[in-house]
């Protein structure tokens, strides 16, 4: 059987309210060429009845799969392993797609020389009231590290779109570090993009950020917890162990991100040994290292 040209993920946990509006919206795509792989991570409400409903009208393939709880990250990258597209999209529970989502992204990713070493096409988002969220880029297209276009260029908001399979494939990342550790940050592995290549950036927009302030799910509002401190201080060291060179170029902003990994390294009760010993730079250790005494006041 011929594979999809594209795989859509969905990690889901008691999303059943939701789940409907993002399979109405896959279902009205002019594009069909994908598969829907949605993974229920240890859901109690009747997620597996409804996408076993989804299955029986859709006119594109669904996978479901069903597994004990471990939060949403390490969801994510049991969904690039069974992905069978050549094209990865991440797609919340909460959201959905305009119509032409999907043939935005491949037309473009068609267009792509494979000599500009892309790794990602990069879209607008708007919210469902058709606000853009966040920043227009400033030109089209935009070719660009995620560090430049949040440093550089400063665009802000969510951003979304389309990679390659075999390019997250290629992320190493420790999962035995990581799993059973709560809420982990996407940066963790998004920073890695900027080691493989470059964003391709378009002002179109192929997502719909639904605003959903009474979903007791969401982590919007949640973000910097300390509860999260475990995550938080892996995404800021991935962040300094990725930039590391940037200290030089950019060294307000990689001391920031320094006062925010012992801010959160502290919260999780890590030692000074631990915290210094995972950074990969030695100037970085050593300014970290300088700065650590002082990190309870950050």
């Amino acid at each position: 059987m011929k594979k999809p040209l594209v795989t859509i993920l969905t990690p889901t946990y008691n999303r059943a309210h939701t789940l409907p509006r993002v399979f109405e919206s896959l279902q009205n795509q002019a594009f069909k060429d994908f598969e829907w792989l949605v993974i229920d991570d240890g859901s109690t409400d009747k997620t597996k009845e409804l996408v076993e409903e989804f299955q029986k009208i859709s006119d594109f393939k669904i996978r479901y799969y069903h597994q004990e709880n471990q939060h949403k990250f390490l969801t994510f990258f049991r969904g690039i392993d069974l992905a069978e597209g050549k094209y990865f999209s991440p797609l919340d529970s909460d959201d959905a797609l305009p119509k032409d989502s999907m043939e935005i992204l491949v037309n473009t990713w068609e267009s792509i020389n494979d000599n500009q070493n892309i790794v990602f096409v990069s879209t607008l988002c708007e919210d469902q009231f058709g606000n853009i969220v966040g920043d227009h880029f400033p030109k089209f297209p935009l070719i660009c590290t995620i560090f430049d276009m949040r440093y550089k260029y400063k665009i802000k908001g969510d951003k979304w779109g389309m990679g390659k399979t075999e390019i997250y494939k290629k992320m190493k990342l420790n999962f035995e570090n990581l799993s059973g550790k709560g809420f982990i940050p996407e940066g963790v592995f998004q920073f890695q993009f900027d080691k493989l290549g470059f964003h391709y950036c378009i002002n179109e927009v192929t997502r719909i950020y639904f605003r959903d302030k009474e979903d007791e799910q969401s982590l919007a509002n949640q973000f910097y917890n300390k509860k999260n401190a475990f995550g938080l201080a892996e995404n800021y060291k991935a962040f300094l162990n990725t930039y590391s060179s940037k200290i030089w170029s950019n060294p307000v902003t990689i001391i920031r991100n320094i006062g925010g990994y012992l801010k959160f390294s502290s919260a999780d009760k890590r030692t000074f040994k631990k915290t210094i010993s995972e950074l990969n730079s030695l100037p970085v250790k050593i300014i970290t290292a300088l700065v650590y005494p002082f990190s309870k006041l950050i």
